[in-house]
């Protein structure tokens, strides 16, 4: 059946399909918009599917914190080229990836593969999983799309975020304080500034999981000795080796990036504004 250059407009603006796509569809759908949309779409995943093997390399690092600053989520959803992760329909599935996990009770406090909340109904559309929303995506930006991984924080505190060039690298940072102020909501971006550019691993020393401590050690002790270094000095080399250790991996005893002489913990004291650091997230393009 003929179908008029309206309703063909009419589904392209709806769907993003091209304008030939959509006239087919339409023609299939004897006119039908709604059917029209579900035959391009089945069409959509068809192709989707074809581009699931393409490398993805490039994407954004998306953060939302609620108002209250009560819960936030965050996100890396990757492409194949910074053309397309730069692209506005993109970003806009970014951030409504991130606002499901944020609304979506079941994701409370969890973070994990993207994978894992592939097969959740989006909060705002039941009936459609977020993998159906990408798988969309796909079809209609043209490029391979991941969600590689995200991760949710509530907290009876506060939450801060931070976002460095333009999406690569992503921070959401849980902290107490007696109250919200200038001088503390500029303390926090130092913070989380802090974590993005020195990639610590931990918040204090006592973080680290015996474990890791104990390796640690013991490929330090090993290195001296086989060095040669006496017996007897082993493990004073170990100890100093290990502070360096703790400098590199852990927040608060990093140089401060602003003022390298004071590490993070003495800056947070000498601020005075009572504010406490309690864990953080990182989040770099490529699984850093």
């Amino acid at each position: 059946m003929a179908v008029s250059m309206e309703d063909v407009k009419k589904l392209r603006e709806m769907t993003g399909a091209g304008m030939l796509d959509c006239k087919k569809a339409l023609e299939e759908a004897g006119g039908d918009i709604e059917k029209a949309k579900e035959i391009l779409r089945v069409k959509g995943l068809a192709k989707a599917e074809k581009k699931a093997g393409r490398e993805t390399k490039e994407g954004v690092i998306y953060v939302i914190v609620s108002e209250d600053r009560k819960k936030g989520a965050m996100i890396e959803l990757n492409c194949e080229t910074d053309f397309v992760a730069r692209n506005e329909e993109f970003r806009k599935l970014a951030e409504r990836i991130t606002r499901h996990i944020l609304e979506k009770d079941e994701n409370k406090d969890k973070s994990g593969e993207g994978a894992d909340i592939l097969s959740q109904e989006l909060y705002d559309e039941p009936g459609k999983t977020v993998e159906t929303l990408i798988k969309e995506a796909i079809a209609k930006i043209g490029e391979n799309i991941k969600l590689s991984r995200y991760c949710r924080y509530d907290t009876e505190d506060y939450l801060h975020s931070y976002v460095h060039g333009e999406g690569r690298i992503g921070v959401l940072l849980d902290f107490k304080a007696p109250e919200l102020n200038d001088k503390v909501l500029r303390l926090v971006q130092d913070i989380a500034m802090q974590i993005a550019a020195m990639r610590p691993e931990y918040v204090r020393i006592e973080d680290i999981p015996e474990e890791v401590l104990e390796r640690e050690s013991r490929i330090l002790r090993e290195q001296a000795l086989s060095e040669g270094k006496p017996e007897h000095i082993v493990d004073k080399i170990v100890e100093g080796k290990l502070k360096k250790f703790y400098q590199e991996k852990v927040l608060l005893e990093q140089p401060f990036i602003k003022e390298e002489k004071k590490k993070v913990g003495d800056v947070i004291k000498e601020s005075g504004t009572g504010v406490e650091i309690k864990r953080f997230c990182r989040f770099e393009l490529g699984g850093l």
